[in-house]
């Protein structure tokens, strides 16, 4: 049976295959001669025929390329030459790399090198250069397996003083795919290394997650920060982690201690991590006080889902009767309809709506939102939301907003 006509033209590796390789052939000759790009692709193409020694070649006149020249990459150029870029990066890794693993190795470590110098040159940048980067230290990650961990730890540490700018946001990528080996000989060449430069804390911050080495992360921090309750709570996670249970709890006590008679609020990274360490101590009814307690302070859902999951049935139930009710009486009006919403408890956040219609104050955005939700079934919330929500955008004079509001309030029946 025929396909019809109009799928056989559309531009598909199947069809293409059907215009016959003679064809095809002299097709991407034509359009090379006004694409140089896709002309040097199609010449390392033609030279991995030949061998990883040619591809090789190719590559080696493309990087030097990108290492010597100096003129600006306008916005004009830029999408072609991230293509050209990724297209080199891809032939390295996809085409060299099956071929001779040690020869994509370097010249992926050379191509990284080329960013800084590449960087210069660009203007008006956005990430679509980190992207390119972060590729190509994903692929020596996965490479550097086969290397011995020392050996790739050494040139990995090369690199990241050259450039430790650049490998804060790359790094990620290549520790993802790399040995924890590899990670702990490159955390301890880092550290030998003398004169850290800027950017070296957040890379050995790096490597120590990676190699699963707790001390050298909390290292990197001076004794007064480790007592602060974010970067305590940093730390703790990681013990926790690596099974020291009360280790964690012992850096988490000394956080809150350190912030006793504050006035600051309750770090929530601190809380987080004690419950954390709570539940792992088998203190499973402290945890839940936490979690309960913590709910009651900010209406939180992650909280609220966390509690009620750890209950018997029945007992879930009722917990969640009890949280729609401390959002329906919270102090403030906002974040308790948000909760209600969210959730959703749609019937309960038509009643706090009616009950407390001189409280309302919601953004025009949210009031939009929920009263789309609450419209088909609690209509007269939902107008009634909308039309407060108008009233509070023309007291700002925001007159766009409160017309769309209102306008929306009257297509609802009541």
């Amino acid at each position: 049976m025929k396909r019809p006509a109009a799928k056989r033209r559309t531009v598909t590796a199947e069809n293409l295959a059907a215009l016959g390789a003679e064809r095809l052939a002299e097709i991407l000759v034509e359009v090379a001669g006004t694409r140089p790009d896709l002309k040097r692709r199609l010449r390392m193409e033609l030279a991995a025929e030949h061998g990883p020694s040619s591809l090789a070649a190719e590559i080696d006149k493309r990087l030097a390329s990108f290492e010597t020249s100096r003129g600006k990459i306008t916005w004009r150029q830029r999408p072609a030459f991230i293509r050209d870029l990724d297209a080199l990066r891809g032939l390295i890794a996809d085409r060299l790399a099956p071929m001779d693993a040690d020869a994509a190795i370097e010249r992926l470590w050379r191509l990284t090198d080329t960013a800084k110098s590449i960087g210069a040159r660009y203007r008006e940048r956005g990430d679509e250069l980190e992207v390119v980067f972060a590729r190509a230290a994903g692929d020596l990650g996965r490479l550097l397996k086969s290397v011995s961990p020392g050996l790739a730890a050494a040139a990995l540490v090369d690199s990241l003083i050259k450039n430790p700018v650049g490998w804060k946001a790359w790094l990620p990528s290549l520790l993802d795919e790399a040995s924890a080996e590899m990670a702990g000989d490159a955390l301890r060449f880092l550290s030998e290394r003398a004169g850290a430069g800027p950017g070296w804390i957040t890379l050995i911050r790096l490597l120590a997650d990676a190699a699963g080495n707790v001390e050298a992360y909390a290292s990197t921090f001076p004794a007064q920060a480790r007592s602060s309750p974010p970067v305590a709570a940093g730390i703790a996670l990681r013990l926790l982690g690596a099974a020291q249970v009360e280790a964690a709890g012992e850096v988490l006590r000394g956080a809150a201690q350190g912030a006793a008679g504050k006035a600051a609020r309750v770090d929530e990274a601190w809380e987080t991590a004690w419950i954390a360490y709570l539940e792992l101590a088998g203190r499973e009814d402290e945890a839940q006080e936490v979690r309960w307690a913590s709910f009651e302070r900010t209406l939180s859902p992650e909280r609220a889902r966390a509690f009620i999951a750890r209950l018997a049935d029945f007992d879930d139930v009722e917990a969640e009767a009890r949280a729609f009710s401390l959002a329906a009486t919270f102090p403030k009006f906002e974040p308790g309809l948000a909760f209600l919403m969210d959730w959703p408890a749609l019937p309960e956040a038509s009643s706090m709506i009616e009950a407390r219609a001189d409280e309302i104050e919601v953004g025009s955005e949210d009031a939009e939102l929920w009263a789309a939700k609450l419209r088909r079934r609690y209509p007269r919330a939902a107008h009634l939301l909308l039309r407060k929500a108008a009233a509070a955008a023309f007291r700002r004079r925001d007159f766009k907003a409160s017309d769309r509001l209102t306008a929306e309030a009257d297509t609802i029946d009541i």
